[in-house]
């Protein structure tokens, strides 16, 4: 009977405990990852055959979205993932000096509850715990700690996290995340409670996140580490997230993001990282496993980088055509490019691109060398799927007078006005 009671106790002692486990650890966070797998997916994908519910990617030096799911619009839970509004603000507060990287942040009772059951660095506000904006940013990224991100809520909207949740939505709008809406700093919050987002916000979120600060990278590479707590003592808390793109080394250049999960939504990640020079940004949503994710989003990130490459058109100076210049000693006046002109090329895609002169109007002289007349613009020409010519222009730049051309005198002005009426000449 002892022997069976004991049996009985350590039966509960082992449910609790796997109970607990599962709510820290999402389903397969805490089992091994494997890398093999993971690449085995990555060698036989296409864009056709990605499984993610939603993804999006984005080729930097464009700043637009460069490839894209048909639901990459549609709305997910996606978890830890909302925390990269909390870094956004976070950096933004320390770039206008609102607060610094050293600067103390004081652990609430509040955070410090927000966390239990969840991932964590158990920060404690019963000790009065200060740690540094730094610490907290690490914890958000390396430990997708919930009470960090609470705390730096509070700390960064000088008052609540309802607060700072009106900040991060104000934020959303102004960086044109229109599928997207908050209802807390952590993630912690579901589609049912009205917090939501989209694969490509979260592509652009990421983007603005590196290009306004890119010392976020500096963070981001860091998968796992010991957060001590300097100001109570308490022990060292181990810090590890799934980042494999980063900690299995199986993309090299990777560096970012964060890595999120919701149990409608399962795995999702926002990814970053530099291929031959070149930095993309990939984000899945709705995978099955961390294999299935950290495969797909190694391969959406390298096809991304090999479908795009900067090309360079003309360089400043480059000679465009002759002009009229009424009035002119000569009748003609050479131009050229007042700027250098590269675009980026999409290399999937079949067009041309030609050059198109736009005048301001008539040029009348004098005119003088670097002189500005007009416009060259560039446009690519393709054939739509009903087979008819299409122009979307891609960018230009200023057309320069490339040569001094004076006013001729009054009896050569006055003999072309004859010629002309006689349609032996056009004035």
């Amino acid at each position: 009977m002892k022997t069976e009671s004991l049996n009985k106790k350590i039966c509960l002692f082992l449910a609790v405990l796997l109970t607990l486990g599962c709510l820290i650890f999402p389903p397969g966070e805490a089992a091994a990852f494997n890398k093999n797998t993971a690449v085995a997916i990555s060698n036989d994908l296409s864009l056709e055959t990605m499984k993610a519910k939603a993804f999006a990617s984005l080729y930097f030096d464009s700043g637009e979205i460069s490839f894209m799911s048909e639901t990459a619009h549609d709305r997910f839970s996606v978890g830890n993932l909302v925390k990269l509004m909390t870094l956004y603000l976070t950096f933004e507060a320390v770039a206008n000096g609102k607060t610094g990287l050293k600067s103390g942040v004081k652990v609430s009772k509040a955070a410090q509850q927000i966390s239990v059951n969840r991932e964590r660095v158990f920060l404690d506000s019963g000790k009065g715990e200060v740690i540094t904006v730094e610490e907290a940013v690490i914890a958000v990224i390396a430990g997708s700690a919930n009470d960090a991100a609470y705390a730096l809520a509070e700390h960064i909207s000088e008052a609540d996290e309802e607060t700072f949740v009106a900040m991060m939505n104000a934020k959303a709008l102004e960086l044109g995340l229109s599928d997207t809406h908050y209802c807390d700093s952590t993630g912690i919050k579901i589609i049912d409670d009205g917090q939501y987002t989209s694969a490509a916000d979260l592509c652009m979120l990421s983007y603005r996140l590196v290009k306004d600060f890119p010392d976020i990278l500096n963070y981001s590479r860091i998968t796992s580490g010991m957060f001590v707590h300097t100001s109570t003592g308490q022990p060292d808390t181990q810090m590890q997230n799934s980042n494999a793109l980063v900690y299995s080394g199986m993309l090299e250049g990777a560096d970012g993001l964060l890595v999120g999960y919701s149990n409608a939504d399962k795995y999702a990640q926002a990814a970053s990282a530099s291929i031959g020079g070149e930095r993309v940004i990939a984000v899945v949503i709705g995978e099955e496993t961390p294999e299935r994710r950290a495969g797909e989003l190694k391969y959406l990130l390298e096809y991304t980088s090999r479908c795009f490459e900067t090309k360079e058109l003309d360089k400043a100076g480059t000679y465009v055509r002759m002009i009229s210049v009424k009035d002119g000693k000569s009748i003609k006046a050479k131009t050229c490019t007042g700027a250098d002109f590269s675009y980026i090329a999409n290399l999937t895609e079949k067009y041309t691109v030609e050059k198109k002169i736009v005048l301001d109007g008539k040029v009348t002289a004098p005119v003088s060398k670097g002189d500005i007349v007009g416009k060259v613009v560039y446009q690519k020409v393709y054939t739509d799927e009903e087979g008819e010519k299409q122009t979307e222009e891609i960018g230009s730049v200023d057309l320069l007078i490339d040569e001094d051309v004076d006013r001729a005198n009054w009896f050569v002005r006055f003999l072309r006005k004859i010629l002309s009426f006689l349609g032996l000449m056009e004035y």
